[in-house]
């Protein structure tokens, strides 16, 4: 495939010139990475009033009950714990300075939703390869003069790419590239749409994998900034049909799709930005893919800076759910949200980034908050307005941190519209595990076939 073999150098040239990138930080200023700052820039204290812990390492050790056998499923850590309080429309005025707007809205229009808050444990982790390479990306890496391509001919890459991040682009850059390790295979993934009367329809039943080789210090071919390759096996109409799409440094997509029917493969360009995924019963674009994924260019992005938020975090009930516990399947699928009780909430430091939509360009989203995970880079909400400044999506991005492998945090996502009052959950029934592509599953002609076991 061309897209691994070319360089990018010369895109970010054309883009910017050798003199128009943006400016990595000062040594200096890099001194603090590994000292007061983590590898990767999160603050190592703990805050002021003690609910949220300093940092010492994250969580690297399985509870007694993981099964090694099951490697995809991960029995919570803190099972036994209890919420500390809850929060409701009765009571969000009292903690409105750790509750985003989206929340409070949702608290506002449903009387059903509410977050129980629990203690706070910052479990990420990552291994030492990626956190050398952060501290090293502080000085190395940049932007190109409109934020929009990475430049990586110094060796820029398999770790965090801003870990003092100065720009709201170098937030999501992070966030573009945060750590999955080789890869990450979802197999026996439900797209399930819930409907506002509660009716749950499952729009899909896949084996969904996704790569960021450009967080990823082990890969060498780090052309490619994401992928995401999805195999159908239900329902009957999608049966067979695989879809493969990759991102370049620029987030220039290359996308393809592949069905039984026709038997051809076809490039689909409009498996980007604000395009409905039919998949999904339309409740979310192809840029709402983990709280975001694609270009950046149809927006203005603004760091408006680190703050304190309450976040769904390590949410192994949510995201493994007991069969025999009180928030099986069938239970948390409740109308208009989640089973409010199935959620956990930590009060954890975010930052918080704003998208507005330029002048002239076209999304359905004209405005974008983004709270993101200062541990994980990935996990985090995100609240998208339409054109009339009313807050339209809400998205719920579920860190569950796999303590067996040292990925901090993959994002388990909810979708939910508030103004239709649809939502929609990906869920697995096997489990998330490490995974590793080969070259074969990475063509469009490989789209024929499903490759992922």
């Amino acid at each position: 495939m061309h897209l691994l073999k070319k360089s990018l150098l010369s895109v970010v040239l054309a883009a910017a010139g050798m003199n128009g990138a943006f400016a990595a930080v000062s040594a200096d200023e890099a001194k603090q990475l590994g000292t007061t700052l983590t590898p990767w820039g999160a603050v190592v204290a703990g805050n002021a009033d003690g609910t949220i812990p300093a940092y010492t390492g994250g969580l690297t050790t399985p509870p007694p009950n993981y099964d090694k056998s099951k490697p995809g499923w991960r029995p919570d850590p803190f099972a036994a714990e209890k919420p500390l309080f809850r929060i409701d429309a009765k009571n969000a005025e009292q903690y409105k300075d750790r509750l985003t707007p989206g929340t409070i809205a949702l608290m506002k229009k449903y009387p059903t939703f509410f977050i129980d808050v629990y203690k706070t444990h910052r479990t990420a982790a990552y291994p030492q390869k990626w956190l050398d390479n952060s501290i090293k990306n502080a000085t190395l890496c940049k932007l190109s003069e409109n934020g929009l391509s990475v430049d990586t001919s110094n060796g820029c890459g398999g770790g965090a790419l801003f870990p003092i991040p100065k720009t709201g682009q170098e937030v999501m850059w992070n966030k573009l590239s945060s750590y999955i390790s080789s890869g990450i295979i979802k197999r026996g993934t439900k797209i399930e749409y819930v409907k506002p009367t509660g009716e749950v329809v499952q729009t899909a039943d896949a084996t969904i994998s996704f790569m960021r080789p450009l967080g990823d210090p082990d890969y060498d071919g780090k052309e490619i900034s994401y992928l995401n390759r999805t195999e159908y096996k239900g329902p009957t109409r999608v049966v067979g049909q695989t879809t493969l799409y990759f991102d370049d440094h620029s987030m220039s997509r290359t996308a393809y799709s592949y069905v039984p029917a026709t038997r051809r493969v076809r490039l689909a360009p409009d498996f980007a930005a604000d395009t409905p995924i039919s998949t999904m019963g339309g409740a979310a674009t192809y840029d709402d893919d983990m709280l975001f994924s694609g270009k950046l260019d149809r927006y203005d992005w603004k760091l408006v800076g680190k703050k304190e938020v309450y976040l769904p975090y390590n949410n192994y009930k949510f995201t493994y759910p007991d069969p025999n516990g009180g928030c099986t399947v069938k239970e948390y699928l409740t109308p208009s949200h989640p089973k409010a009780d199935c959620i956990r909430w930590e009060p954890h430091r975010v930052w918080h980034v704003q998208a507005t939509l330029k002048e002239g360009a076209r999304h359905i989203y004209a405005k974008r908050d983004f709270f993101i995970d200062e541990d994980s880079l990935a996990a985090g909400l995100a609240e998208n307005y339409d054109q009339s400044n009313q807050l339209y999506r809400y998205q719920l991005g579920a860190a569950i941190p796999m303590y067996d492998v040292k990925i901090p945090g993959f994002t388990e996502l909810v979708n939910i519209d508030l103004i239709s009052g649809v939502y929609v959950v990906n869920r697995t029934d096997t489990g998330i595990e490490p995974f590793k592509f080969t070259p074969a599953m990475l063509t469009g002609e490989s789209t024929r076939n499903h490759l992922v076991r």
